[in-house]
């Protein structure tokens, strides 16, 4: 059965245009760089990446959509609360990310446009003695260039050691 990826990435982009959408406000709400979005919608991927699933969430399908429209089926539309989006933006990641991509320094949204997306966390910072914590951070972790598997595994595992230290990290005087 062939599969269609220029029709793939044609309906992607329509229906990310139907939404209002641009492409750096989806490839920030989906954690990716603009280029990856182009990619997919010029059709020049071959096969199923979690990137294109988010990306098909994030503009109101269901996750096994891409699967039908690559046959020549049509999307199904996701249910307001499945999709994480409303019709309109106006709260969503996706209005929000590029004002605050925006502050962040060249060299932080470099590395955050390149590379595999191996996961993320949010992390209580450490409070004082007698008070909860008042600030949180965002890790971000991606892998450099294009990872074998093995690759991949290995940078989890260190990820997955990193993650725990930060998070049993006592307050520090």
């Amino acid at each position: 059965m062939d599969r269609d990826w220029a029709r793939l990435g044609q309906r992607l982009k329509a229906a990310r245009e139907a939404r209002g959408l641009e492409q750096q406000a989806v490839a920030a709400a989906i954690g990716v760089g603009r280029g990856a979005l182009l990619r997919i919608e010029r059709g020049q991927v071959s096969r199923i990446s979690p990137t294109i699933r988010a990306y098909a969430t994030e503009v109101g399908w269901t996750a096994d959509s891409p699967e039908a429209v690559l046959v020549g089926g049509e999307p199904t539309m996701a249910e307001p609360e499945e999709s994480g989006n409303s019709q309109s933006p106006s709260l969503g990641v996706a209005s929000v990310a590029p004002e605050l991509v925006s502050e962040l320094p060249w060299r932080i949204r470099a590395a955050l446009a390149d590379g595999p997306l191996i996961d993320t966390a949010v992390i209580d910072l450490p409070a004082g003695d007698d008070e909860d914590s008042d600030a949180k951070m965002v890790v971000i972790v991606r892998g450099r260039g294009e990872l074998t598997p093995d690759q991949m595994r290995r940078a989890l595992l260190r990820w997955e050691q990193t993650e725990a230290e930060l998070r049993n990290t006592d307050h520090r005087e």
